[in-house]
């Protein structure tokens, strides 16, 4: 049944690309561009959520409505353009709008990619949006400012944080332990973005799932780097309280009346506060 269904949802979507790029003439190679981008990043994101053990057969549906509400989107930009055609003949509206949207398609192929393990580097993103000089980007490049000054501030705790501790068995402990944080962080953000209603309920769960395989990994790097027992006994003591509240403050975000995108921040926050309370921790553990 459901791949019957898959299977008339492919239909549908091959018969409105077939009839939009009839009617948009003139920009129908930027439409065809966007529908390649969206199937990279639905082919990236569907290996991000297996990579994590997010893997729902949910991703063609999303693909599906993606390709119908950025069409509906279009058209009505072009519809407009038309509309005013006795006035002003343009399509640079329609243009801008495939423009943005094939943007905001790249950003989360590259966010799929790093999850994936590419090396690309925190500011590659906002180098990007500012090179590419599409009037109407502003917003965009600021949101993507923001998001990468908070994941950026656990680089600067690794940077310039970590380097005084003098046991170079904390260090590399500490270390392992923020770059796991650093990658739940993103796999929490790049998991709100996808979550397209309000059951707070699954938010929270698939978080707490999250905080368990971080927990789980970094206990197995510990492990494989041999880190003293005497270290880590020491380290839960003092840090299991933290982890704690952490746990309550993210449920309490995840159930209370606030945007999505507020949510985020805030959860992101959290995670952040928590890794600043951890080098107290560590300097504990010296003592």
């Amino acid at each position: 049944m459901n791949r019957l269904s898959y299977l008339m949802e492919l239909c549908c979507i091959s018969g409105i690309v077939s009839i939009v790029v009839r009617f948009l003439g003139g920009i129908e190679l930027s439409y065809v561009i966007l529908l390649v981008l969206l199937t990279i990043d639905t082919a990236t994101g569907m290996a991000t959520a297996v990579k994590y053990n997010r893997f729902s057969s949910r991703g063609l549906s999303k693909f599906a409505k993606k390709v119908i509400t950025y069409t509906v989107c279009i058209i009505t930009v072009r519809l407009l353009e038309l509309g005013v055609l006795t006035l002003v003949e343009t399509t640079m509206l329609s243009q801008l709008m495939l423009a943005i949207l094939e943007v905001t398609e790249t950003v989360s192929i590259l966010e799929n990619l790093t999850l994936l393990g590419v090396p690309i580097p925190s500011n590659f993103i906002v180098f990007l949006l500012q090179h590419l000089k599409i009037p109407g980007l502003d917003k965009v490049i600021t949101k993507s400012q923001n998001r990468n000054k908070e994941l950026s501030e656990i680089e600067d705790i690794i940077k310039y944080q970590l380097p005084s501790f003098n046991d170079d068995e904390i260090r590399c402990m500490l270390e392992i332990n923020f770059k796991i944080w650093k990658k739940t962080a993103q796999q929490i953000e790049h998991l709100i973005k996808e979550q397209d209603d309000d059951n707070y309920e699954l938010i929270y769960y698939k978080m707490m799932a999250q905080i368990e395989l971080a927990i789980k990994e970094r206990d197995d790097e510990w492990k494989r780097e041999g880190i003293s027992r005497l270290y880590i006994d020491k380290f839960h003591m003092c840090n299991d309280n933290k982890m704690d509240r952490l746990v309550q403050t993210m449920k309490y975000i995840c159930f209370c009346d606030e945007p999505i995108e507020d949510k985020k921040e805030r959860l992101i926050e959290a995670i952040i506060t928590m890794l600043y309370q951890t080098i107290l921790d560590g300097h504990r553990c010296m003592s």
